[in-house]
């Protein structure tokens, strides 16, 4: 048993970052991945639920809204297991506060003189009635200002193309030097399996990647970290982690949140893997989110497994994940980065020949690292 919670799943990402008393780890967090100057100073929570214009469209709702002392906004989701089209739904979230900021005009009834009008009710009977006009008044001033939004989206994978762990993107330009056309809009992701302490790039001097090993590891360590201990900002975080000052309540909710997770990632790897064997029975697998598998490598993998892959890079790293996963277990997280960071078609043939020699992860890391 884990002494900390995994802050990724729902409730324990909704416990750390979406409590009025611990604002001040949010206001951090936030800070440091926006990497805003100067820093916000004042963050008030806003209703997570946004709810639309007319009452037949969806309802957007966010892990937590909130909002500084300049009326900017920072919307904020986790998301472990893969989805497709994560882009749109940033996207498609931020309009709800954008549109929460147009000034609304109110319906006002201006009745008119009474008139008398005949109104023919059934053919019997003729009836007199008075008539009421209600007319529309006009919507308040406004010159289209806005203020600012900040969508965050912390994932549990890595997105198509990504190298590096955060990711930061605003409406620029298409010609050089591609100058913002628009930068009250900006739209940031976290990728967690990107983020390898290991490498100078991701140095646990910088706050910004302690923060990223405390959401990657939380459930990992089984005492605070040396390079924690004098952040009173993260000696917080550990404690509100802690499990053991949890309520009998808040653990119920929070096993419930892990068991989603687990249900959730199982369901996904089910769907894959009966697809991909599918496909591997046929000499043909179709249909992936990020690629398309043709066959597999030329000659047998364990004697088993024959054909050719000539799809696209996206779907052989897909098959290389499964083939090892099949082999050696669940996928560790830097490995997973490692092979999704592929580019070379002659690194996967030659890993791929090579996989019945290799039979631990370090020695795949190896082979990574190699590049040969």
């Amino acid at each position: 048993m884990s002494r900390f919670m995994d802050v990724t799943t729902d409730f324990g990402f909704k416990k750390l970052f979406g409590d009025e008393a611990n604002l001040d780890l949010t206001m951090s967090f936030i800070n440091e991945v926006l990497e805003l100057y100067p820093p916000v100073i004042d963050l008030s929570f806003s209703n997570p639920e946004q709810l639309p214009e007319a009452g037949d469209q969806r309802v957007g709702i966010y892990d937590f809204l909130c909002h500084d002392a300049k009326s900017s906004q920072y919307l904020v989701e986790m998301q472990k297991n893969r989805i497709a089209f994560v882009q749109d739904r940033m996207v498609y979230y931020s309009t709800f506060p954008i549109a929460a900021q147009a000034k609304k005009g109110g319906r006002r009834y201006y009745p008119l003189p009474k008139t008398e009008i005949m109104v023919i009710r059934d053919p019997a009977n003729v009836a007199y009635g008075e008539k009421e006009t209600v007319l529309e008044a006009p919507a308040p001033s406004w010159n289209y200002e806005l203020k600012a939004i900040y969508c965050i989206a912390i994932l549990g994978y890595a997105l198509k193309g990504s190298t590096t762990a955060v990711n930061r993107n605003s409406i620029r330009n298409d010609q050089p030097p591609h100058e913002p056309f628009y930068d009250k809009l900006k739209f940031v992701t976290v990728e967690l399996p990107l983020f390898d302490p290991n490498k100078p790039e991701y140095g646990l001097d910088r706050h910004l990647n302690k923060w990223l090993y405390f959401l990657k590891h939380s459930s990992d360590f089984e005492r605070i970290p040396e390079v924690f201990k004098n952040d009173k900002i993260f000696q917080k975080a550990f404690w509100i982690a802690e499990l053991a000052n949890l309520t009998e309540e808040e653990r119920r909710f929070y096993n419930l949140s892990l068991k989603r997770t687990w249900d959730t990632y199982a369901a996904w790897e089910t769907s894959r893997n009966e697809g991909l064997a599918q496909g591997i029975a046929e000499g043909r697998i179709e249909g992936l989110a990020e690629g398309k598998i043709e066959g597999l490598a030329e000659g047998k993998i364990e004697g088993k497994i024959e054909g050719k892959i000539e799809g696209k890079i996206e779907g052989k790293i897909e098959a290389l994940l499964l083939l090892f996963s099949q082999k050696l277990g669940p996928v560790p997280n830097h490995v997973e980065a490692m092979i999704r960071s592929l580019n070379d078609q002659e690194q996967i043939q030659t890993i791929l020949a090579r996989f019945k020699e290799i039979n631990d992860w370090e020695t795949l890391r190896l082979q990574l690292a190699n590049g040969k």
